[in-house]
């Protein structure tokens, strides 16, 4: 867990939850001026402006409105709980030497006491066992003897000097669980000598163009791992986003490829900023925690050892937001539209990485019956002087007939062995047995947090032999870590990739009459980037028209042409073509994971 992911998931977890509507109104209490995210994005004029930590008044007030809610919001969902019980809770571990100077003025810095510019940070994270959620320890948790800053979302902190020395972490819960346990430094160090020949703080760059940066030679560092990040404001909010990660070097050299494909979603260009632009280089290196003793066995994280400079930008990049493929195709029965993502190049690698793709999850699912629209008819008659008029009302009703599990499990047959071809031949990569994935110990992992199948009178679920549902909210611990649920996963199943397939059937009346219609959301997923973000080659949804179906009983026949999975498949195809071919054309996919 890196500090800046504890950022994110902190601003997107609390403030998405409680605090969009709170945008408006604080920039509306701020008196309404335009950010200053909306001014010249080629603004070379960028005089370094000292802040506090935190930046902006603006940023600092978001900040302080998360900061302040998100115990509240969250230990009233679940999210947060308070346990004595060390058993419910799995630590994430994080230390960084030579954290970068209080003028930054990241919104981050707003979580944290006592920042330390130059100093030591040691972050412990308590997240919740069962499900996605974080966790305060009812008792003491203390760091190199003193009582640890607690952040109001699991989080426990503290800064030291930078003398590398390592942090000893103590917690002892109220009914006497203890663990025990001592977090390294980063063996590493990384000192900056110059950015494109440039010393010292005067330093000005074009985005555009390849960055080159010389390091002090320091003997060993060479070979750890690195990884470029940059300070970016968003929506009035300043943090740093991921650049690139690198292999180990003493000159590294970041393509512009890198800066178009910086892990951000920029939403516009009026929403975010390069102004008083900072860029950090990280080296990371993989270790336990040593000295282990009580409730936790070593713990594998990433320590980091950091350096910066602040940049006078004299071009910025264009962004890659991602990549789309859509379109719509002309059938017998009706039309089918498909809609292919691909995110840029940091959250997803290149096609061209896949020789063995595994399937994780392939399922059927849908409603049975649906109100239609209501009728009424009226009619009068007269007793003596008096008329009286009656109304009758008629509902309709659309009802999915019974369908037996051999027909449902015939489908699947169907289903799964024609678009895990379609896909395999389109991306010259080989299927896997699907028992490869469903009988890895990663997957087993992953059992308890599924949607087991199940049929009622109002909706049908089967899959595939033994693949489940994933639910989405899986621990924190199984999601973000370097060792998640999905990195075991693809090691152990021997792929590069995982395909998630959902079939949705959902009835409706057009005209008048029943029909099913058929969707299909797709998703394949590959290994993670660097030692937090995970990857996703492609996501896609392909809706078709609405078609008829029998009153009587079904055949396996019947519900091929009911889910339209010819047109389906066909559509599938075209679009993975067509977002192939973008990626192809796009060029920076390839340049960027050629660095790690």
């Amino acid at each position: 867990m890196t500090k800046k992911f504890y950022l994110l998931f902190i601003c997107l977890l609390t403030i998405s939850i409680c605090a969009n509507a709170q945008f408006g109104k604080l920039k509306g209490m701020l008196g309404g001026k335009k950010d200053t995210a909306q001014k010249s994005q080629t603004d070379t004029t960028n005089k370094v402006e000292k802040e506090k930590p935190g930046g902006s008044f603006f940023s600092k007030a978001i900040t302080k409105l998360a900061k302040a809610s998100s115990g509240l919001v969250m230990s009233a969902t679940g999210a947060l709980i308070t346990t004595a019980d060390l058993s419910q809770v799995t630590p994430m571990v994080y230390s960084s030497v030579n954290m970068y100077p209080a003028s930054v003025g990241t919104a981050e810095m707003g979580f944290y006491n006592g920042w330390k510019s130059g100093g030591n940070l040691t972050t412990l994270f308590f997240t919740q066992k069962a499900k996605m959620g974080v966790a305060k320890i009812d008792g003491t948790v203390t760091i190199n003897g003193q009582p640890a800053d607690y952040a109001s979302t699991g989080v426990y902190t503290t800064f030291s000097n930078n003398d590398g020395k390592p942090a000893v972490i103590s917690i002892t819960t109220k009914n006497g669980q203890k663990a025990n346990f001592t977090v390294p430094m980063s063996p590493a160090t990384v000192k900056i000598k110059t950015i494109n020949g440039q010393a010292g703080d005067n330093i000005s760059a074009d985005l555009t163009q390849d960055m080159v940066i010389e390091f002090e030679k320091l003997p060993g560092a060479e070979n750890v791992p690195m990884r470029a990040n940059i300070v970016i404001t968003q929506i009035g909010i300043r943090g740093f986003f991921n650049v690139a990660n690198f292999k180990g070097t003493d000159k590294l050299v970041i393509p512009a490829a890198a800066f178009r494909n910086i892990n951000i979603t920029p939403g516009g260009k009026a929403l975010f900023s390069f102004k008083n632009c900072y860029i950090s280089i990280d080296r990371v290196q993989p270790v336990k925690t040593t000295n282990v003793s009580g409730a936790f066995a070593p713990i594998e994280f990433s320590a980091v050892a950091q350096d910066g400079r602040y940049i006078t930008l004299t071009k910025e990049p264009v962004l890659n937001t991602g990549l789309t493929a859509k379109g719509e195709e002309k059938f017998s029965n009706g039309e089918v539209e498909y809609n292919f993502f691909k995110p840029n190049a940091f959250l997803s690698r290149p096609f061209a990485q896949i020789k063995n793709v595994g399937v994780m999850s392939f399922a059927v699912r849908g409603t049975t019956y649906v109100k239609g629209p209501s009728s009424s008819s009226s009619s009068s008659y007269s007793v003596g002087s008096t008329t009286y008029t009656t109304t009758t009302t008629t509902e309709t009703w659309a009802q999915f007939p019974s369908v037996s599990q051999s027909v449902w499990d015939g489908l699947l047959d169907k289903l799964y062995a024609e678009f895990t071809a379609t896909g395999a031949q389109e991306l010259g990569a080989s299927v896997v047995p699907v028992n490869n994935v469903t009988s890895s110990a990663a997957y087993q992992d992953l059992q308890p947090f599924t949607k087991d199948d199940e049929t009622t009178s109002v909706s049908f679920f089967h899959s595939y032999q033994d693949t489940k549902m994933l639910s989405a909210f899986i621990p924190i611990a199984e999601g973000f870590s370097s060792n998640s649920a999905n990195v075991r996963l693809l090691k152990q199943s021997g792929t590069e990739a995982l395909m998630k397939f959902t079939f949705d059937m959902q009835i409706a009346i057009e005209k008048g009459k029943p029909v099913m219609i058929p969707k299909l959301a797709f998703e394949m997923v590959g290994g993670k980037n660097g030692d937090t973000f995970d990857t996703k080659f492609c996501t896609a949804n392909i809706v078709g028209k609405g078609v008829r179906y029998p009153a009587g009983t079904i055949t396996v026949a019947d519900m091929q042409n009911i889910i339209r999975d010819a047109d389906l498949l066909a559509a599938f195809r075209k679009g993975l073509q067509e977002i192939k071919n973008k990626e192809k054309q796009n060029g920076d996919y390839e340049i960027v994971w050629a660095l790690q």
